[in-house]
């Protein structure tokens, strides 16, 4: 590959801060049409994780993905990406915000897997059943989010209309017990680890 990672991301952001909109969208294009790759190379050094799974969110917001297969790919390559960040001494609260933003914009990405992991026995006699089930845990998975930057970050989530235009978006009642809200914290994890196995990620 002409680029590496760390180059390719680099170019993203001095395109950005320039407003070169028709470099930038090329290179967009670049990280999008060489995910896998790119994919690969952020596995290996977390630091450029957070501008890998923020150029997959903006190939996304921008639709420069031209099949629903791409799409989902690349929602659930930049979804292990912001949880590996999570799950690292990286994590920031601006990872659970675009977590959760990345579920709420395109939650549809995510209800194949969601029913892969967790509705099965609904798949094939009550698919319409289960997406609204699927749906619900995405919901539910958002709320996480949402309440641990309730919990440990106040100050980072007053007053930002993103979360809470997402949050107002949330059809499931955000009134969770306790172990709901543990419950909802553990299908982050299993959807993870799912998405781990699908695409041969390394440990972490």
């Amino acid at each position: 590959m002409e680029n590496n990672l760390r180059n390719l991301l680099e170019q993203l952001r001095l395109h950005h801060e320039a407003g070169n909109r028709h470099e930038f969208i090329a290179a967009l294009r670049t990280l999008m049409d060489n995910r896998r790759d790119y994919f690969r190379q952020g596995m290996e050094e977390t630091a450029l994780l957070e501008g890998f799974a923020d150029g997959l969110y903006k190939t996304l917001l921008l639709e420069l993905d031209e099949e629903e297969e791409e799409s989902i790919e690349t929602a659930e390559l930049a979804y292990i990406a912001l949880c590996r960040l999570i799950n690292s001494d990286a994590a920031t609260p601006e990872h659970y915000k675009q977590r959760l933003l990345l579920l709420h914009y395109f939650n549809d990405y995510f209800t194949d897997s969601i029913i892969e992991v967790f509705l099965a026995a609904y798949r094939k006699e009550h698919l319409l059943q289960a997406r609204n089930l699927a749906l619900e845990c995405i919901d539910k998975m958002q709320l996480a989010d949402m309440f641990h930057l309730e919990e440990h970050e106040p100050d980072f989530i007053e007053g930002d209309e993103q979360i809470a235009d997402a949050c107002n978006a949330i059809e499931t009642d955000p009134d969770l017990s306790d172990e709901e809200r543990r419950n909802a914290a553990l299908l982050h994890k299993v959807l993870y680890a799912y998405l781990k196995a699908k695409y041969k990620t390394p440990p972490l």
